[in-house]
């Protein structure tokens, strides 16, 4: 059996199931070269099932959790005629559910549109369709977390069955059926949605089974979102992880330590408040400006890269040139601690009161959860002794979510287990892809990469199969020594150039994790900020405050990876490399081997691995 999972959102994806177990995944801005696309293109579609070794109709069902026609052209999807509608409004901006009766005007464009019947394959949907909770469901659903589809693709007779799953479902799939635990809890955040069941979820796992377990209308993740771009740093939804790093440089208010929990309570317990409002007010309390509406941002004006992501287009509170005073620096200061505290606060309640039905699990997805050093304060502060998460939380994560939903709940086929390389590495392998380089090609020797990583070298590590997920875990990477104090500063300025603020990842051998760090669980996926003890060995695998996003590494999940680390500790007796993703910045992470060396063109950077070869920046062969 094999289910695509489709995401045609910010952050598009595609995903196969197949025969019950997760075997591939990718995000379209890998194949795009746009940074959060929400574009899938039909040759997308036909490069992934191409990668898949599928044609279009080996397909049995198609998934999505997010529906948006303008991104999908080659799909149409169908409400099957002998199911009950599952409308009644589409968006998550409108909320007069009751007198709409499946009637939409406010994303199709089109005036008193209905749906219509098409003969053998059932009823029109809209052009946008968003979210299965309350109040975005007809009565009938009110009670259901998935919906039946009908789906016709470009280039194929079919009619194809499907499944519309809830968005914070598919968050909750994502990160419990690749998990080891056959019981857990779930907790969902993310910023996007206004509406109180919009935000975050609680679920309960177990077996093959999820429920919702109860929504905590938690929804300090949009907040967040908006106050990255009241600070200056840019949309939320692309630089809320800069407002995390700035944070360290800047001191908590002892207003934010007192209101923190009243400042994040259920939105049911805030009044009257409407989100948008209430996120103005909040950013008032803790940094003393109000975001008044203003005239449209320069930076929309001036169609700068990635404008289109910003959600307060008219508001501005500080400019980029402003974002690293230190005010601002502590306004970040407060908005990151409020966060840490309110989700070990509410992931405590959650242990509490899901107290027989957990065995001590927390699986947890939603792009907040990228937020790492929140992430550690869940893991050691909450009660729960176990942590899971998918490495793409995102929504980036949500077609494989959706199938997998679809897999185990709805098809009721049984767990399969996962090893973390297993879900760590789920894109295409070029190895055996021809490709031209203008450099002279060597052998690759780990002795000699260790040897010039330890002489002051940036190597590009290209390998294998692409990672899954905004972070490079060992098969996109830059590579440098973390014992050099000034190897940060000339990432951020040679190569990544980006902000000087911005802190880089360290990855360890897990058998010397906690010797080197205050930690006592794995982190394979680069998704646990963690305090260092060895602060002054690695200063710029560190940030200011002595903490890294460390990235434990087993031999079992990337043999060459550890290998190369491991011949770098017999060399210098420091079991850690600095690693950064293989991208600079605006763009994302490579996909292929002539991607690679593209970049390798354009960087300040010394030496080139693919696979098994290796390339020198100064041996061209016509050199």
């Amino acid at each position: 059996m094999n289910i695509v999972g489709i995401h045609p959102g910010h952050d598009a994806s595609l995903a196969l199931v197949k025969n019950g177990r997760l075997v591939h995944s990718v995000a379209m801005e890998r194949f795009s070269g746009v940074k959060k696309s929400h574009i899938i293109k039909f040759e997308y579609f036909e490069r992934f099932l191409w990668d898949c070794g599928l044609q279009i109709d080996d397909i049995d069902y198609f998934t999505m959790a997010f529906w948006n026609a303008e991104n999908v052209p080659w799909l149409n999807i169908y409400s099957p005629p002998n199911e009950h509608y599952p409308l009644s409004i589409f968006g998550r901006d409108n909320v007069d559910v009751g007198i709409l009766n499946h009637l939409d005007v406010h994303h199709t464009g089109q005036e008193n549109w209905r749906p219509s019947f098409v003969e053998g394959i059932g009823y029109t949907l809209p052009n946008l369709w968003d979210r299965l909770r309350k109040p975005f469901i007809s009565q009938s659903f009110r009670h259901k977390l998935v919906a039946p589809l009908h789906l016709t693709v470009q280039g194929s007779n079919k009619i194809f069955k499907g499944y519309f799953v809830d968005h914070h479902t598919s968050h909750a799939s994502a990160a419990f059926y690749t998990s080891p635990f056959e019981k857990s809890v779930i907790f969902t955040v993310d910023a996007t949605g206004r509406e109180p069941d919009e935000t975050s979820g609680m679920f309960l796992g177990d077996g093959h089974r999820i429920n919702l377990f109860k929504n905590p209308q938690y929804m300090y993740g949009t907040f967040y979102d908006s106050a990255t771009e009241f600070c200056g740093l840019g949309p939320g939804l692309e630089k809320a992880g800069v407002l995390m790093g700035l944070a360290a440089y800047g001191n908590i208010s002892l207003k934010a330590q007192d209101n923190w929990k009243k400042w994040t309570r259920p939105y049911s317990k805030r009044g009257e408040t409407e989100d948008v409002t209430y996120d103005d007010w909040l950013f008032h309390q803790i940094s003393g400006d109000y975001p008044y509406v203003r005239t449209m941002i320069p930076q929309i004006i001036n169609k700068e890269p990635n404008h289109y992501m910003y959600t307060r287009e008219f508001q501005k509170v500080y400019s980029k040139e402003q974002s690293t005073s230190q005010h601002v620096m502590n306004v970040a200061a407060d908005i990151q601690f409020i966060a840490e505290r309110s989700l070990v606060h509410y992931a405590h309640k959650l242990f509490k009161e899901a107290s027989n039905l957990h065995d001590n699990n927390l699986c947890v997805a939603g792009g907040t959860f990228l937020n790492c050093n929140a992430n550690y304060k869940v893991m050691t502060e909450s009660g729960f002794q176990r942590m899971h998460m998918f490495p793409a939380c995102g929504d980036d994560g949500l077609s494989a979510g959706s199938a997998l939903y679809v897999n185990h709940q709805v098809k009721e086929q049984p767990r399969l287990h996962y090893e973390p390389k297993d879900i760590m590495y789920l894109g295409y392998d070029y190895s055996n892809d021809g490709y031209d380089s203008p450099y002279v090609e060597y052998d690759l020797d780990l002795d000699i990469v260790s040897q010039e990583i330890a002489d002051g070298k940036i190597i590009c590590w290209y390998q294998g199969r692409a990672e899954m997920g905004p972070r490079a875990l060992g098969n996109r990477s830059f590579i440098c020594d973390a014992r050099r104090k000034d190897m940060k500063d000339i990432i951020n300025s040679r190569v990544k150039f980006r902000e000087w603020y911005r802190p880089f990842a360290p990855v360890v051998l897990n058998e010397y994790k906690d010797e080197w760090f205050r930690m006592d669980f794995e982190s394979p996926f680069m998704l646990f900020t963690v305090p260092c003890k060895k602060p002054f060995d690695i200063p710029s695998g560190v940030h200011i405050d002595n903490t890294a996003r460390v990235q434990t590494l087993k031999r079992s999940d990337n043999t060459k990876f550890y290998d190369l680390i491991k011949s770098f500790y017999n060399l210098t007796g420091v079991p850690v490399v600095m690693n950064t993703s293989l991208n600079i910045k605006g763009r994302p992470i490579v996909e292929t081997p002539e991607q690679a060396i593209e970049l390798f063109n354009e960087s300040d950077v010394d030496i080139l691995v693919i696979n098994d070869k290796m390339y020198y920046k100064n041996k061209l062969k016509n050199g």
